[in-house]
């Protein structure tokens, strides 16, 4: 066994619960990772720009999948975008304001320019909402945003939102796709996009196979990615629901290093 590749989602997982990890740990097994020729993916639906703020003290080389793969970025150049038609994005933005599941939920639209809301720029969610998305602007009609959009990210109050899920996706069924990003959240993305997507591409443009692919995740945006990998690990604090679609799960949580005692057991042992 020979792993070459290495992938992870980042809230949940390579996080614990404060947003923090173990950076002197972490380091250690990137200097490893790079005696090995080991690849480092870190996969996200959240925007590029917020990403590589968690590594700035790291010395490594990160690829980074965000927006839930529409966008990847490896040496700080974009190597592929998949962007939402602006036609979709309206059409999805009316069906949303005209059905009771979407009414109250807080949106906001993606871009490849910046990030847009409706949210007040005085209120407590914007200011939550700006966390994620630094570049997050105030607006007052969606609608007449003109960027180009990675994906749209909803979220409500409750954490339970699998019917809003099914009924998005009955809907646009074959045009876009909702997919949980946890905690009472979906991703609104182009059907074929999802983090085994652009794992996938990473892997044919560096000739490297799911038998050589390690990858963990902890929400339902993460299962296709963790299924295209051999050794794909959910992790221990995930959902039940998630945990029953893979086959690995991590002995420990996000909050005890789960993600990163299991990658040093494989890197000692190749």
């Amino acid at each position: 066994m020979t792993i070459k590749l290495i992938a992870t989602d980042i809230d949940g997982t390579f996080l614990n619960d404060n947003s923090q990890y173990d950076h002197a740990y972490f380091q250690q097994l990137m200097t490893q990772m790079k005696t090995q020729n080991v690849r480092f993916i870190v996969a996200s639906g959240n925007q590029y720009p917020h990403l590589p703020q968690y590594f700035e003290e790291i010395n490594g080389e990160i690829t980074y999948l965000a927006e839930d793969g529409a966008h990847i970025v490896a040496n700080g150049q974009a190597i592929s975008e998949d962007l939402i038609p602006p036609t979709l994005v309206h059409d999805a933005l009316r069906w949303m304001a005209q059905n009771d599941g979407f009414k109250h939920a807080w949106l906001i639209l993606s871009g490849q320019h910046g990030s847009y809301t409706e949210i007040p720029a005085s209120a407590k969610r914007f200011k939550q909402s700006s966390y994620f998305y630094g570049d997050l602007r105030s607006v007052m009609d969606l609608m007449e945003v003109t960027d180009a959009i990675y994906k749209l990210d909803i979220t409500w109050r409750q954490f339970d939102v699998s019917q809003q899920e099914r009924d998005f996706n009955a809907a646009f069924k074959g045009r876009l796709r909702a997919t949980s990003s946890g905690l009472g959240g979906l991703d609104i993305i182009l059907p074929h996009v999802n983090k085994a997507y652009g794992l996938r591409k990473l892997q044919d443009m560096w000739g490297i196979t799911k038998a050589e692919t390690l990858a963990f995740g902890d929400s339902g945006n993460d299962v296709e990615m963790l299924q295209q990998a051999k050794f794909g690990y959910v992790m221990k604090n995930a959902p039940v629901a998630v945990q029953r679609q893979v086959g690995l799960v991590t002995d420990d949580d996000n909050n005890h290093n789960g993600m990163l005692k299991t990658v040093a057991r494989y890197l000692a042992e190749q």
